[in-house]
């Protein structure tokens, strides 16, 4: 078991480089790399947002179409974060989205997005989830999957 920690600061720049350093860090033989030479984890478990956000990777801002990181700084007014980007996620052996749940400011829950994610005309720039349709385990709950046509 290896585990990968933040470093704790608020500078969300030095924060994802440290992030980078500690994954490219680890030996190929614990954690193997695909033919570009990213980092193949066993698995990715995500969440989505109902905007299609998945990690800090917000629809129509320009960290969703990143293809040489492995981590980026988000740096918003309110707050900061780092995110794993889509290819460092999409080259997981496995990789797993969730979704479930609604309460009363959301009484449709993410039906709506998971729609626009899975069976939608939306890019991954536009709805970032939409780049996890194709060959991602999707695990979402009733009401979640309410509006897909199965």
């Amino acid at each position: 078991l290896k585990v990968i920690t933040l470093e704790g600061s608020t500078d969300a720049p030095a924060e994802a480089k440290a992030y980078a350093e500690k994954i490219t860090a680890i030996p190929e033989d614990q954690l193997p790399r695909d033919k570009s030479g990213l980092p193949i984890f066993d698995q990715m478990l995500i969440g989505v947002g109902l905007d299609g956000h998945v990690g800090s990777l917000y629809p129509d801002k320009p960290e969703v179409l990143e293809e040489k990181e492995l981590v980026l700084p988000v740096v918003k007014p309110s707050s900061s974060s780092i995110t794993l980007t889509l290819p460092l996620i999409k080259a997981s052996k496995e990789v797993v989205v969730a979704s479930a749940g609604k309460s009363e400011k959301y009484p449709e829950g993410k039906a709506v997005a998971m729609k626009r994610a899975l069976q939608g005309s939306e890019t991954p720039s536009s709805f970032p989830a939409s780049a996890l349709a194709e060959g991602a385990t999707w695990l979402l709950d009733e009401g979640a999957a309410a509006q897909l046509k199965l």
